[in-house]
C-alpha cells in the first residue's frame, strides 16, 4: 500500500472518530496489526505521522508533511481527471452561410443557451474547418461524449431542432461553446462556436486564421 493511500485512510478514520488507533486501521484494511505496525513505523520515520500511546492503544495522527503529501496527490488526481476531459481541436476560420445568425436570433435558442450555458450568445456563429487528423479524431469523440442538450421545440408552424453543446474556450477566451445542431448540414470537419462575444472582432479573426479550441467534454 502506498504512503498516500494509508494516510488517506487515516484521515478518513479520523473523520469518524477523534482518535485513530493502530487496531482500527488494521480492522478497516483487513490486515494484521503486525503489517500495519511496520508500515506505520515507515511513515513515522518519514515524518508523515505521529504515534502516541493512550489507554485506547496507539493513537495515530497525520503530520503537516503527511497532509501536504496527500494534498499533492489529490491535486495531481484532480488535474489528471480534468485534463483527460479536455479535447483540443484546431482549425481555420471560415465563413458560414449565415444560418447561425438566423437560429441564434430565435428567442427559444437564445433563452435556452442562456439557461443551459450561462450566457446569451452573440447572434452569429464562428465556423472553423478542421485540417489535421488529431483534431478530427477529437471532433469525432464529441459525437459519443455526454453533451448539454437543448431539446427539440415545437412551435405552431415549425419544429426547432435539438442542439448538442459543449462548453469551450477559443484561443483561451471564455465563455464559449461548441454547438452541433442535430439538423446541421455541415460535414464533420466543420465546427460552429458560439460566445457572448463577437468572436471575429474580439479576437481579430479573419478567414484562414488558425484557431485553437479547448472543448470540455
Amino acid at each position: 500500500m502506498s504512503d498516500e493511500c494509508l494516510i488517506a485512510k487515516i484521515v478518513y478514520l479520523s473523520l469518524k472518530s477523534k482518535e485513530v488507533t493502530q487496531q482500527a486501521i488494521a480492522q478497516e484494511l483487513n490486515v494484521s496489526q503486525q503489517s500495519i505496525s511496520r508500515k506505520l513505523k515507515e511513515l513515522e520515520e518519514k515524518d508523515l505521522i505521529r504515534r502516541s500511546l493512550s489507554k485506547e492503544g496507539e493513537i495515530i495522527r497525520v503530520t503537516e508533511n503527511g497532509e501536504k503529501i496527500l494534498e499533492d496527490c489529490l491535486s495531481m488526481m484532480r488535474t489528471t481527471i480534468i485534463s483527460s476531459h479536455i479535447l483540443e481541436i484546431k482549425g481555420r476560420a471560415t465563413s458560414g452561410l449565415g444560418e447561425g445568425r438566423i437560429f441564434l436570433s430565435l428567442p427559444y435558442y437564445m433563452e435556452s443557451f442562456k439557461k443551459f450555458l450561462g450566457f446569451e450568445p452573440f447572434p452569429g456563429t464562428l465556423n472553423l474547418t478542421i485540417y489535421d487528423r488529431a483534431s478530427l479524431e477529437n471532433r469525432l469523440i464529441l459525437d459519443v461524449s455526454k453533451a448539454i442538450t437543448i431539446p427539440e421545440h415545437k412551435e405552431e408552424n415549425r419544429v426547432l431542432g435539438a442542439v448538442r453543446a459543449f462548453p469551450a474556450s477559443i484561443n483561451d477566451l471564455k465563455p464559449a461553446a461548441v454547438v452541433f445542431p442535430l439538423r446541421s448540414i455541415h460535414p464533420k470537419s466543420v465546427i460552429e462556436v458560439i460566445s457572448p462575444f463577437h468572436l471575429r472582432k474580439e479576437l481579430n479573426i479573419k478567414d484562414g486564421d488558425e484557431i485553437t479550441i479547448q472543448v470540455y467534454a
